[in-house]
Parts: structure tokens; sequence; C-alpha cells
């Protein structure tokens, strides 16, 4: 019995160490209301924290897209402005092209109508050069003529014929043999 008892007292030691009272089990449940309260606050802060941090990176997201888009139009207007440069100094280009090419053109023109005008210069110089040497044969011929009239004419014998009955003697000229044909100088 003593044995027993022993037993019994070292296993009632043995429960009431180890057994929770109900003083503990609400100090307990106290604490665990109290741990629950603080973890349901900073669940709650912190999603707050989180839903205020994520407002605040798409402030700042908007923000920078805002300038993105900003930055985006000027450059874009910017593109346009250096494009249409492009597009008129390639047309003033072209345009001023054209017009050395006309010039070029005209330059052209304007030699071969000094070279054909000097041409006929030559020409009427060419003409009037053979105009003259045709004059000179022609005088020259004539002079030829008059002096083979001169030579061949026969002086009649005085006669004692009347000056009625007289005829001048006849002269016949004729061109050389061969060119009767031919076309005359001032044809």
């Amino acid at each position: 019995m003593r044995a027993t008892r022993a037993l019994l007292v070292d296993r009632l030691g043995r429960v009431r160490r180890d057994a929770v009272t109900a003083k503990d089990l609400e100090s307990q449940a106290y604490l665990f209301k109290a741990a629950l309260s603080e973890l349901r606050t900073e669940t709650t802060m912190w999603t707050r924290n989180e839903t205020a941090a994520i407002r605040t990176a798409t402030a700042a997201l908007r923000r920078e897209v805002d300038t993105l888009d900003v930055r985006m139009k000027e450059d874009v207007g910017t593109l346009k402005h250096d494009i249409q440069l492009d597009v008129d100094t390639r047309r003033n280009e072209a345009k001023n092209d054209l017009k050395r090419f006309d010039l070029q053109i005209e330059e052209v023109l304007n030699k071969s109508l000094v070279t054909l005008y000097d041409l006929r210069s030559e020409m009427e110089g060419v003409r009037w050069n053979n105009m003259r040497n045709s004059v000179v044969a022609l005088g020259g011929f004539l002079l030829v003529i008059m002096l083979a009239m001169e030579i061949l004419v026969i002086k009649p014998v005085p006669a004692k014929k009347s000056k009625s009955e007289q005829q001048p003697p006849i002269v016949e000229i004729r061109p050389p043999e061969g060119t009767e044909n031919q076309g005359t100088v001032w044809a």
C-alpha cells in the first residue's frame, strides 16, 4: 500500500505539474486572442501598406507613361519635322538639278547658235568673195570681148559708096566648141 500510495502521490505531483488549470486556460485563451488580434492588425496594416505602395507605384508608372507619351509625341513631331526638311531639301535639290540641266541645255544651244552664226558669216564671206570673183571674171571677160571686137573689126576700105548702102561688118561671137551645154557661173 505504501507503494501504491507513493505511486499515487508521485502521479498526482506529476499531474499537478503537468496539468493545466482553468486560470492557465483563460490566460492561454487571452494570449491567443491577443496574438490573433495583433496578427489581424498586422495583416490589415500590411495590406494597407502594400495597397498604398501599389498605388504609389501605379501613380509613378502612370507619370512615367505620361512622360514617355509626351516624349514620344515630341520625338514623332521632331521626326516629322526632320522628314519634312529632308523632303523639302530633296525637292529643292531636284529643282536645282533641273535648273542646272536647263542652264546646260541653254548653254549648249547658245554655243550651237554662235557656231551656226559663225558658219553663216563664213558662208556670207565666201559668197561675197565668189560674187567679187564673178564680177571680176565678168569684167575681164567683157574686156576680152571688147578687145577682141576691136581687134577683129575689119576696117572698111574707103569706098565710094554712099553712106546708106554701107553696112557695118557682122562679127559673130560663138562660145568655144564643146561649151554650148555648160551652165553659166551666174546662174
